[in-house]
């Protein structure tokens, strides 16, 4: 990358994501990793969507998803505390009894539920493309190490989508 194109990733982490996505690492085997989080403070419906969007335009190998998670001693949770969006002192469970995670702050535009099954769609529309669903078979056809890998974490997703929507 010339320096020129390092100048402007400084300034635009989005604008670097693009640049380094076609152009270098796939060229050069490198599997990114895109990790995302949802809920956060000014999240909307809208930047929802743009997110997920964004994931699908960008591309990465693999996604993980997050919700926001407001620990006590977090900037984040003084902020959900100040502004009402969480109860101070209350037990906050960022987990369910399964294992899946939880939204625990919602807003008044945007409530814990709405973020909840946004991690959902999130999921569903970035993996269940058929670019996306041939680029894993092809390379569960290319190894049987990454073939059973998959399997076991197909298991996984298809279990967390069962949890997610009960």
């Amino acid at each position: 990358m010339n320096p020129a194109t390092t100048r402007s990733c400084l300034i635009s982490r989005r604008g670097c994501a693009r640049t380094w996505r076609g152009a270098d690492c796939r060229k050069l085997g490198i599997k990114v990793h895109g990790t995302f989080i949802l809920g956060l403070p000014g999240e909307t419906r809208e930047t929802i969507e743009n997110t997920i969007r964004y994931a699908k335009e960008i591309n990465p190998h693999t996604i993980q998803v997050s919700l926001a998670a407001p620990y006590p001693g977090t900037m984040l949770y003084k902020q959900a505390v100040d502004n009402g969006w969480l109860e101070e002192n209350k037990v906050i469970n960022l987990v369910s009894a399964e294992g899946v995670q939880l939204a625990a702050i919602g807003y008044p535009h945007l409530s814990r539920e709405e973020i909840y099954h946004g991690l959902e769609r999130f999921y569903k529309q970035f993996y269940f493309r058929p670019s996306k669903i041939w680029e894993i078979v092809r390379e569960m056809l290319m190894s049987w190490e990454m073939m059973k890998r998959r399997l076991r974490e197909g298991v996984e997703f298809f279990r967390f989508l069962r949890t997610h929507e009960a």
